[in-house]
């Protein structure tokens, strides 16, 4: 059973047993509750993420921490620009998904969402230029995959650990394969490096 009433609050009180009204006292309870309150949030997806990829505490907070590809950063098994070029992959994805108002994903279920397309009907040069940009990016990669001579699986571990988030660990290679393509497309970073 739960208790009743309203949680107590913390904090300087007056003699009569009140929180005090003044000033600095109100803003250090206010800074302290949204601090704890964010550190209540946080805690569920940190000890998710330790729990389930075994991340140290410390490292579960890093924003790289939330995909594949991300700790394959953080544990240096793609390097920084890599890992660039797979960001960018991914917004021009969504951004070619926009523009030819392709369904949404499965994800979460939210029975209050608005339904309908999410398209911008008229503003039709960010559509042909989302549209022309993800060409160019599947072009760099069809590239590099006739170089390997049709050997690579390079579209499936982009496909796979990029735009869906799955981890498997037998594409790492192709994944590296596929974003240096990118990296070089995009021009990121050193050539050297990325090659």
């Amino acid at each position: 059973m739960g208790k009743r009433g309203p949680k107590a609050q913390y904090g300087t009180r007056e003699t009569n047993g009140r929180l005090s009204r003044k000033k600095n006292d109100v803003t250090k309870r206010l800074t302290g509750q949204l601090d704890q309150d964010e550190r209540e949030m946080l805690r569920t997806g940190v000890e998710a993420r330790n729990k389930m990829h075994g991340l140290k505490p410390e490292d579960c907070r890093d924003v790289r921490a939330g995909s594949f590809v991300g700790r394959l950063a953080m544990t240096g098994e793609i390097t920084p620009q890599q890992y660039e070029a797979a960001k960018v992959y991914l917004e021009q994805y969504h951004e070619m998904a926009i523009a030819v108002r392709s369904p949404r994903q499965p994800g979460a279920i939210d029975l209050n969402a608005t339904k309908g397309g999410s398209g911008d009907y008229e503003n039709v040069p960010k559509n042909v230029a989302a549209l022309s940009a993800w060409r160019a990016a599947t072009a760099a990669i069809q590239d590099r995959q006739n170089q390997l001579k049709g050997s690579g699986a390079l579209y499936a571990a982009l496909q796979y650990c990029v735009l869906e988030d799955q981890e498997l660990h037998h594409l790492i290679g192709w994944l590296r394969e596929g974003l240096n393509a990118l990296a070089r497309h995009y021009r990121i970073g050193d050539k050297m490096k990325a090659a």
